[in-house]
């Protein structure tokens, strides 16, 4: 007997065995793994070549080319395009759907090898990376106020990001805009000219000041302690107070400190780009998740503790 005869004799066993079928069917499909961009391997590599200092047109003619010039001779290699900025630029090699891209990598490798000669000698070693969409963030969180910058930058790094690295299923957080702490030190001419101070000679007592240095060790019958000199300065008052002992690698005797010389300021590293939301200052979260794993999930799970963290948020 056929299923069209049984399900003819037998409405109610039909309409059951349908019923069936579509439950199991919704199970099933929820608890299949969701994804905008699945794991696969997709015939693209990225090369990426630093130069510190390097303009956008000396990388472009000193660096770009050659690499360019050595990579597509490549076997399968489809498209080539590059990306060149201050110091930096990134070569995208696109291959046919066919090519095995693990292959492709040897093959990139050996041939940056041999124009190693023709790269510029303080050129840092290209770097060759696979795509994956995974390698990507999935999610952006912004976060942004009326708070100084500083301010800003260093609460997302300390407290929310170590708060989404926790959640089941991310990978790493990404941080767009976001700027390193940095202390400036602004000399002044007249005063160091008055103190026969000079430039080296700050840099002398930077180096050999501010910084942290091993002592040995102090060792009893039973323990052993490490000993370290903790000379690095450790807020703008300490190093202001920091002694200049030199001028011109001779010793000297009257005690000048680097506030006696400089202006120290409490900042940021140079912006590169601008990040805003609504026209304030904004740093963007990017998450991204393991691999293999569910990015509807996480994506919930993200954005409940988006919900939770928005009661804890300080004022501004």
């Amino acid at each position: 007997m056929i299923l069209s005869d049984l399900s003819i004799k037998r409405p109610v066993f039909a309409w059951m065995l349908m019923a069936g079928l579509l439950v199991f069917g919704a199970i099933g499909f929820s608890l299949i793994g969701q994804s905008q961009l699945p794991d696969v391997d997709f015939p693209v590599l990225t090369v990426s070549v630093t130069w510190e200092g390097a303009s956008p047109e000396v990388m472009e003619t000193e660096v770009v080319d050659i690499v360019e010039n050595a990579v597509t001779s490549v076997k399968g290699v489809k498209k080539t395009s590059s990306v060149t900025r201050q110091g930096q630029a990134m070569i995208t090699l696109e291959f046919d759907l066919k090519t095995n891209v693990d292959v492709a990598l040897q093959e990139v490798q050996s041939k940056l090898s041999q124009a190693q000669m023709l790269l510029p000698r303080d050129i840092d070693p290209p770097v060759i990376m696979k795509f994956n969409p995974d390698d990507q963030p999935f999610m952006w969180i912004s976060l942004s106020g009326e708070r100084p910058e500083r301010e800003l930058m260093q609460y997302v790094k300390d407290e929310l990001k170590d708060k989404f690295k926790t959640i089941p299923g991310v990978g790493d957080i990404f941080l767009g805009g976001y700027l390193e702490p940095s202390v400036r030190v602004w000399l002044d001419p007249e005063r160091m000219r008055a103190r026969e101070i000079t430039v080296d000679d700050v840099l002398g007592a930077l180096r050999s000041e501010h910084a942290e240095r091993p002592a040995g060790n102090l060792a009893t019958d039973k323990k052993e302690w490490n000993l370290r000199v903790m000379g690095e300065a450790q807020s703008i008052p300490e190093l202001s107070d920091l002694v200049i002992g030199d001028r011109s690698g001779r010793p000297i005797y009257t005690t000048f400190r680097l506030k006696d010389v400089a202006r120290i300021e409490d900042g940021l590293s140079d912006p590169r780009g601008i990040s805003r939301v609504g026209g304030l200052p904004a740093v963007g979260l990017g998450i991204l998740k393991q691999r293999n794993a569910n990015a509807v999930e996480v994506g919930r799970a993200v954005a409940a503790r988006v919900a939770g963290l928005q009661k804890t948020l300080p004022h501004g």
